[in-house]
């Protein structure tokens, strides 16, 4: 057999009873994986990664019992799984026969990434002999598979107590192995993996990698992985499948993924990872001489009073497991806190006993002075809102707009204003257009923002919320904690519980780590990041970037470690400050305006308007709108910054509310230089959102390292050259003098 997954011009939209078409959640989908593959997906949220797994694994169009006509109406192209045609339904016209096969029982495995949802027949040989039960098999070769499933994902030892053993008192880690073996023990020809770690601490993340690194060396299983961690599928994948809207827009290898410029616009990833590649080898791309001196600056707030005062709390679970033992903690108003820890650690246990979702405990519970453990606290808690790790523990059925509208009835607001609040709220998480949609038919990931979103409406004091970035790519884990910051400089006291220690380092400044119901660590980032028997204890791993700083630290490169991608890029910056200079002033920009105009003219033909990008791209801008005869100019904000001059990884487009014109001609887009290419992508998305003409981009000058190479430019430059433009002279100047930059200072004495 040449292929065991063959998928060829596959369309699938979801069947509705409304008579109203859906769009395609896959469109044009084109696939072959090979016998013995590991292939790993990733792709945005809602792009439709889930959707083709369930495709593979035969659930979908089977599971869903309609006619063949209406089947016809939702589903076309060519789908052979393991030699076995499963789908053959033509495209043009919508005629034709078709025919629908089932796969060998027992020859795809589909592992969810909720563990616990399998695991509901009993004890751990009760879980792993289930799979097996409609298997005509010996029970001598039943008991053989699992014994050989059990090494693949090491964990043999648990056999000799599985009879006595529940899954409820395995690690997190071990029951989604757990779960991999009773699939294994079937002797799938196909494993489907569907973000088996999402949910896990650091080091259950790790055991399910070794796991699946053991099955990947016998070779004779196919695994499919859909996984948003560049560094796990690197590990793991032979090659990546990338997805954007439905579509699989490329497939190739890991080590080329970042690399690309043409996958980079479908991926969203931090900037400093497309310098140092999803292997994190940097060490020989900094001179430790041209980075002495470096040092970070992190801004600390001043402490507010205390907000929560939590004393002795202590719970039991029904079976009598100590969940919490004498915890304590202080919150202080408008912290941004992370809690941390291993699974089981009773971190989703507090956090649900302060936001009034649990009781039974015992203790003392303050928030704003009343105490929540009598009558009188009642109204305290309703100003604490939580977010729950599994959305479907909180989102109703219904519409999107029938969730929000539940939660804005608990509040007492105008019933007139639930209108405006509702799509106020659903843009901040990227749902408003979807506010009349099933909930049903969302991703997991966007079900996530939904409870983000009803929780937000009742406006809290403080905000809870349980791993805020389960489910998310880069781009949708970053708006969503941008979010949060945003909400958190309003004055909200914002905590999140996560495993994810990317989300520790780059927005929170104090982290409190639990381990078996208490306290045990309770400092910043920094100070856990650096203790590695702490970390070793509470099962925790530091980010990827933390632990390239450390190596760079420890090799005496660096003065202290770097937490995230920002202190990263200061580095670069800090670097290359010391290399190439470049001054360009007015009379410069107006030769290179004409030039400019003179090649727009000829590729493109006069545009129907121009927006400039705010501040480096006015200049440019209005010597363009002179030379190529065009009124209609705009300015269009860009920033790294919040409106309150918080600093952030990535590009902000402030509201740009101006209606662009939707004639048949184009919008040029201008910026001085295309850099690093972050602006002009942020920008170029934003116009597509305010037009429906062709936006074509101009700058100056271009280097090599954007991810955005813009369609007219007059030059192109190293990338370590540092471009000096006479309107930032003063700005360019004061950062030299505060950096102790001597070239440059040099250059700008000789230059301006």
């Amino acid at each position: 057999m040449k292929y065991a997954v063959d998928i060829s011009n596959l369309y699938w939209r979801f069947p509705t009873f409304t008579g109203i078409r859906k769009e395609y959640t896959l469109r044009n989908v084109n696939l072959k994986v090979r016998e013995g593959e590991v292939l790993g997906i990733m792709g945005s949220t809602g792009s439709g990664k889930s959707t083709l797994c369930y495709l593979i694994a035969g659930l979908i169009p089977q599971q869903f019992k309609i006619s063949g006509d209406q089947l016809v109406d939702n589903i076309s192209g060519r789908v052979k799984i393991l030699g076995e045609l499963v789908v053959n339904i033509p495209r043009s016209g919508r005629k034709g026969s078709f025919k629908l096969l089932d796969v060998e029982e027992g020859s795809v495995g589909f592992v969810k990434q909720d563990s616990d949802s399998y695991l509901s027949h009993g004890s751990v040989k009760e879980e792993l002999f289930h799979n097996l039960r409609g298997l005509n098999l010996s029970r001598k070769e039943k008991e053989k598979r699992v014994k050989e499933a059990l090494r693949l994902v090491k964990m043999e030892g648990i056999l000799k107590n599985a009879q006595n053993l529940k899954p409820s008192e395995l690690s997190a880690g071990e029951k989604q192995r757990l779960v991999i073996a009773s699939f294994l023990a079937m002797k799938p020809k196909i494993l489907i993996l569907d973000e088996p770690t999402s949910d896990l601490d650091p080091v259950g993340k790790s055991e399910v990698i070794d796991a699946v690194l053991s099955m990947k060396q016998g070779g004779k299983i196919i695994i499919i992985i859909v996984e948003q961690d560049p560094e796990t599928l690197s590990k793991l994948a032979d090659r990546v499948a990338i997805m954007y809207k439905g579509e699989i827009v490329a497939v190739d290898k890991p080590s080329n993924v970042y690399s690309r410029s043409d996958i980079r616009r479908f991926i969203d990833v931090p900037e400093v990872m497309e310098l140092i590649g999803p292997t994190g080898e940097i060490g020989e791309k900094l001179a430790p001489e041209r980075v002495k001196g470096f040092k970070i600056s992190r801004q600390e707030r001043e402490k507010g009073k205390i907000q929560l005062q939590v004393r002795g709390v202590e719970y039991y679970y029904e079976d009598g497991t100590k969940a919490l033992s004498n915890f304590n903690m202080d919150v202080h108003e408008g912290e941004f806190l992370s809690l941390v820890g291993p699974n089981g650690s009773g971190k989703s246990t507090i956090s649900k006993i302060i936001s009034g979702n649990l009781s039974g405990w015992t203790g003392q519970i303050t928030f704003e002075g009343k105490d929540i453990t009598r009558k009188e606290g009642r109204v305290s808690r309703g100003k604490i809102g939580y977010v729950f790790q599994n959305p479907d523990q909180q989102v109703l059925q219904g519409t999107i707009r029938d969730e929000i509208y539940s939660a804005l009835r608990r509040t007492m607001l105008d019933e007139n204003k639930f209108d405006s609040i509702a799509e106020d709220t659903l843009r901040k998480v990227n749902l408003r257009d979807k506010i009349d949609e099933d909930i049903n038919s969302l991703s997991r990931g966007e079900k996530r923002r939904l409870a983000i979103a009803s929780v937000l409406v009742t406006k809290p004091r403080m905000l809870i919320v349980d791993e805020p970035a389960t489910g998310q790519d880069y781009k949708g884990s970053t708006e969503i904690m941008d979010l949060l910051s945003e909400i958190n400089n309003s004055g909200v006291t914002v905590i999140i519980i996560t495993h994810d220690m990317r989300l520790v380092a780059e927005y929170t400044r104090r982290t409190i780590v639990m381990k078996e119901g208490r306290v045990i660590f309770d400092g910043t980032p920094e100070e856990l990041f650096q203790n590695d028997k702490l970390m070793e204890e509470s099962s925790l791993s530091p980010p990827q970037l933390v632990r390239i700083s450390r190596k760079l630290k420890d090799s005496g490169i660096l003065q202290d470690i770097l937490l995230n991608a920002k202190e990263w890029l200061e580095l670069f910056r800090f670097e290359s400050e010391k290399k190439n200079f470049e001054a360009l002033k007015f009379a410069d920009l107006k030769k290179y305006a004409r030039e400019l105009a003179a090649d727009i003219l000829k590729r493109f033909g006069r545009p129907e308007g121009i927006v400039y990008i705010e501040r480096g791209g006015m200049v440019i801008g209005r010597l363009l709108s002179d030379f190529l005869q065009v009124r209609r100019v705009f300015s269009l904000r860009a920033s790294y910054y919040t409106d309150d001059g918080i600093p952030m990884t990535h590009v902000r487009i402030s509201n740009f509310d101006l209606q662009l014109p939707n004639n048949e001609g184009y919008i040029l887009l201008v910026d001085d230089i295309a850099d690093t290419g972050k602006t002009l992508k942020a920008a170029t998305e934003e116009l597509k959102k305010k037009t429906q003409s062709r936006i074509v981009t101009a700058t100056v000058v271009y280097k090599p390292q954007s991810v955005f190479k813009p369609d007219v430019y007059v030059y192109e430059v190293d990338n370590n050259t540092w471009i000096v433009f006479d309107y930032e002279e003063i700005e360019t100047l004061s950062r030299f003098m505060r950096k102790d930059n001597r070239e440059g200072l040099r250059f700008m004495k000789e230059n301006f």
